[in-house]
């Protein structure tokens, strides 16, 4: 199946919004996983299904258990998710960067149960670089969506990260990389193409940027609950994420939402 990694060069913000948005909309079944080595947080943000906060009992800590020895028989990456109010479903991740040292012999196979799964799997990556112990997450994506800001610090962050990701992600076979700029709307047609012909000077093989507007009150109402089947779906966000999904799914691959 079909594994989307989506990270950061240097913090730059909306990786975790981005990685809510493609769950709540992706034409297959899914799985949100949070992989960040600095801790997740959806937990925190998000309803379950049920209403109230996300159940403890589950995440990542107990995936990494479980594939210590090798990808089991089974369904551990199904095992471990909770499912949110939204529809998507989550595999919460680490609370603290404590807890993820405890992980850096097992994030290959953490990627092999990934791969394995029977649903596609959405890794929040947050920070990435070449030495980052989850790169082996990062090198089994079929996209690696790397997320910026429209600042001139975010661009360059990811020129210069890039260039020095690239190397590590061409050895082991990474697809392709698409980068997603989050900002204005308004502006969002000329800031891709400044990013595309900035990227292209650099000689950075990478898809065309995609756009992700800034919308905080689309992104509250998901976290609260709400589906992105109704009135939700027609926002800017939910478009913009139903639209970069449908080119990473082709539709007739895909199921309804």
């Amino acid at each position: 199946m079909t594994v989307i990694g989506l990270c950061s060069m240097k913090g730059s913000p909306g990786v975790t919004s981005t990685a809510l948005a493609l769950a709540a909309v992706w034409p297959r079944p899914v799985v949100l996983l949070e992989a960040d080595l600095a801790g997740g947080d959806l937990a925190y943000r998000c309803r379950a299904a049920p209403g109230g906060p996300i159940p403890a009992a589950k995440g990542l800590l107990r995936l990494a258990a479980a594939v210590r020895g090798g990808v089991p028989d089974g369904h551990p990456i199904l095992e471990e998710a909770e499912l949110l109010g939204c529809g998507a479903s989550l595999v919460p991740g680490v609370s603290s960067s404590a807890q993820a040292r405890g992980l850096s012999g097992l994030w290959s196979s953490i990627a092999a149960a990934c791969t394995a799964a029977e649903v596609d799997v959405i890794a929040d990556l947050g920070r990435l670089d070449r030495a980052s112990a989850h790169l082996p997450l990062a090198q089994a994506s079929t996209y690696l969506l790397p997320v910026l800001s429209t600042s001139l610090e975010s661009v360059m962050h990811l020129t210069d990260g890039l260039q020095d990701l690239m190397g590590a992600l061409a050895q082991h076979g990474a697809e392709s990389v698409m980068p997603v700029l989050v900002g204005p709307d308004a502006r969002a047609a000329r800031d891709r193409a400044d990013l595309d012909e900035l990227l292209g000077k650099a000689g950075l093989p990478t898809l065309a940027t995609r756009s992700m507007p800034h919308d905080p009150r689309a992104l509250a109402r998901l976290e609260q609950g709400e589906r992105a089947s109704g009135r939700l779906g027609r926002t800017l966000l939910l478009r913009a994420a139903k639209a970069m999904a449908g080119e990473m799914v082709p539709v007739e691959e895909g199921v309804s939402a």
